[in-house]
């Protein structure tokens, strides 16, 4: 068996999970990495805890034992056709633990599905005697799985059986219904449905071993809990009964004596401890909220605001010094209120009255803790149930918590520390998100997102929000709403909410959700704001390396560099981000030059970029580079490609091929792109810290001669085909001057 501490480790993790009973957060982080094999311990886990779906008849095979022997064969492919929180990737993981443990497979990988809506075969790593794990992304608007993945699904089978591979994908029923046309045979199986109370079983079993089972899951207030529940609702179950267990055990260690007469009397003692012990475990999957409610409104007599506010304040604020939960207190009054509460005198009760008036107890080291198991969370949640009128006041305060210590408190000298509010911030994020995705309302999120983007991006608060809504887009009961709320986000002005939704599109969620990515960074383009470019920026450096998305993405950055309103903003910044190297200085091609020469095989996502976008988004550059701002990426770029036209000959065709049509237009503004592009390759033969170099010079020749070439062509066009005469006089100043050069 499994080290339990091993388990433990899992078990306490699994909470973060909002969707699927995956088990750890860190190892589902893992398999948004198509390069980081899932974790052989956690795999043995799975093993260890898995809950075989029953069997509607007995004497008929185990379904799951016949898709694992359907599994061994080299190029199998399994369909698992469930809708999230059905526990489908947990099944997978055990499916897959069994095949490493009996030696068929060496180890498991996850599959991005990428932005195409094709997954072509060579998207299939090439190692051997691999498990992999592909999720199909959900339908979106105007993105969806082609029709014709089950047939295409016989391509796949072929590689993976040269390679003595196997895959697993994971799907949901209306959208198998749509694409398993041609489909291999029975590779959808049923798999059945697994028993919330052998869920619970295994799970309870895997962390104590000696866990009595029967006593807790047939007691008469346990097994309604357990019924028709969702595979993570058993888990919250299991980690209430498991610390209910513990507490008792350490009770039962307390209470050991040789007195035989002692013991007896302690023995009745124990037995009405689990009865206790149960009664807490059922209050407190009902959030407390009888026993909550006989607190606020205690018979013949009221609690005082500032006592309600300092029990949501130790609540939200746990493991903070108590004289910071004090002045918070007083704080959070003022604000739902408008009462001032004097924290600083005798006139208002003291720390110790309003620990006791809580019922909490206070720590040697002055920090408060209530003896129930999970009070604190169901405090919050009473508030918001309780008061609707008072969440927006509690949303502002709830964001600034962690942002900085208020002057009451350092005058108590308990000024919480850095760790102390990344801790503070996480507890108050996961808050909202609860919320947010629990009552389908963005209001939570925004204030966090708002608050902590005012306190600077470069502070440790906004990589927690852009952390927080990433790990929650990829999570399967919380991804859809998150999803729509990012989309929302993005066609909104507020820059806060729109770097919000670039980071996380170049997070996890972008390379998980690839398509969908595209997107809302269109929507955020559309806007144009200042302070989200150089961002925007990055996310397209980063959805490039996804060879599958880059043919979208090329057309979303030609679009924005043909935009009036975004040419000049963020088409410039984003055309420029893939026609140099980040850094500048970096070895190799650039991402555009690079996908010239790659030699890709007739796939699906092959791509090469069209001369036609290249030349839109080089007259961005050129343009702005002639304009009044001044800005020199342009000098960057023609020096970059140019460099690579003497490195690689085969790239000289396209490279003047682009900048011959960037520059070949009618009207004034032709001699104006044509001299700046003059001016900068002239620079790149020698300028500042540029020497003399006659090989550059020679190259530099051969493209003047062929712009002054396509300038005589134009010249020469019958009058029909040239421009009106003003634009024509305009050019031939220029002109002139162009050929005496």
């Amino acid at each position: 068996m499994v080290e339990a501490v091993g388990q433990a480790a899992v078990l306490q993790r699994a909470f973060n999970n909002y969707g699927e009973q995956i088990g750890t957060k860190y190892v589902y982080e893992q398999t948004l990495d198509s390069h980081a094999p899932i974790s052989p311990e956690y795999l043995a886990v799975v093993r260890e805890v898995y809950a075989e779906p029953r069997r509607e008849n007995r004497l008929a095979p185990s379904p799951f034992k016949q898709a694992l022997e359907a599994l061994r064969a080299a190029g199998s492919v399994l369909v698992i056709n469930r809708p999230p929180n059905s526990s489908r990737t947990f099944t997978a993981y055990a499916l897959f633990a069994h095949l490493l443990d009996d030696g068929v497979i060496t180890e498991v990988r996850p599959l991005s599905f990428g932005g195409s809506k094709h997954f072509p075969t060579r998207r299939l790593p090439h190692d051997r005697q691999c498990g992999y794990l592909l999720e199909l992304p959900p339908d979106e608007d105007d993105f969806a799985v082609d029709a014709s993945f089950g047939g295409n699904l016989h391509k796949l089978v072929e590689r993976l059986q040269r390679r003595d591979c196997r895959l697993v994908v994971l799907s949901r029923p209306e959208q198998w219904r749509r694409i398993s046309h041609g489909a291999p045979s029975g590779v959808a199986p049923e798999l059945g449905t697994v028993s919330p109370r052998d869920i619970a079983e295994r799970w309870l079993l895997g962390q104590e071993p000696d866990f009595p089972v029967d006593q807790w899951l047939d007691h008469q207030d346990i097994k309604p809990l357990l019924a028709r529940q969702a595979p993570t609702d058993v888990l919250n179950l299991v980690y209430l009964m498991l610390d209910e267990h513990r507490a008792g055990q350490f009770v039962a260690a307390e209470a050991s004596s040789s007195d035989q007469a002692l013991r007896h009397q302690r023995e009745g003692s124990l037995r009405r401890t689990f009865e206790e012990q149960v009664a807490y475990v059922a209050a407190a999957h009902s959030n407390w909220e009888e026993a909550l409610y006989l607190w606020h409104e205690p018979e013949g007599r009221s609690r005082t605001s500032f006592q309600r506010n300092f029990l949501l304040a130790a609540a939200v604020l746990r493991g903070d010094p108590v004289g910071h939960i004090y002045a918070r207190a007083a704080e959070l009054t003022e604000q739902l209120d408008g009462d001032k509460v004097e924290v600083d005198g005798q006139r208002e009760p003291g720390v110790i009255a309003m620990t006791r008036a809580i019922e909490a107890r206070r720590e040697e080291n002055g920090t408060l803790t209530f003896t129930r198991p999970h009070w604190d969370d169901a405090v919050i949640e009473y508030f918001w149930n309780d008061r609707p009128l008072a969440r927006t006041t509690f949303l502002n305060w709830l964001a600034q918590a962690p942002v900085a210590d208020s002057s009451t408190s350092r005058e108590a000298l308990e000024i919480i520390s850095k760790d102390g509010r990344l801790a503070l911030a996480e507890r108050v994020g996961q808050f909202a998100l609860q919320w947010a995705v629990r009552h389908r309302r963005q209001t939570p999120l925004e204030r966090i997102v708002e608050e902590w983007y005012k306190r600077g991006t470069a502070k440790e608060l906004w990589p927690m929000a852009v952390e927080l809504l990433d790990s929650a887009a990829i999570h399967a009961a919380s991804a859809p709403y998150i999803h729509s709320m990012l989309l929302a986000w993005s066609s909104r002005s507020q820059p806060h909410l729109q770097r919000a939704v670039v980071e996380v599109c170049t997070g996890a969620f972008g390379r998980r959700h690839t398509a969908k990515a595209l997107r809302r960074l269109r929507n955020v383009a559309a806007q144009g704001h200042p302070d989200v470019i150089d961002t925007l920026r990055e996310a397209v450096r980063v959805l490039w390396e996804d060879g599958t998305v880059r043919q979208m993405l090329f057309g979303y950055v030609v679009d924005w560099c043909k935009a009036e309103t975004t040419s000049q903003s963020v088409g410039h910044r984003t055309f420029t981000a893939l026609a140099l190297n980040a850094p500048p200085e970096a070895a190799g091609l650039p991402p555009l030059l690079q996908a010239m020469v790659d030699e890709n095989p007739d796939e699906e996502d092959a791509f090469r970029p069209t001369v036609q976008g290249l030349v839109t988004g080089w007259r961005t550059l050129l343009r702005q580079a002639a304009g009044p701002t001044g800005e020199r990426d342009l000098d960057k770029a023609v020096f970059t490609w140019l460099d690579a036209t003497l490195e690689r000959n085969e790239l000289k065709p396209i490279v003047f091929d682009t900048l011959r049509q960037t520059v070949n237009v009618p009207g004034t503004e032709g001699p104006i792109l044509r001299e700046t592009l003059r001016t900068s390759a002239q620079w790149w033969v020698q300028g500042q810290d540029r020497p003399y170099s006659a090989e550059k010079e020679v190259l530099k020749r051969e493209l003047s001669a062929l712009l002054d070439q396509d300038l005589i062509a134009r010249r020469n066009q019958p009058v029909s085909s040239q421009p009106p005469p003003s634009d024509a006089a305009g050019d031939k100043p220029q002109a002139d001057a162009e050929a005496a050069a």
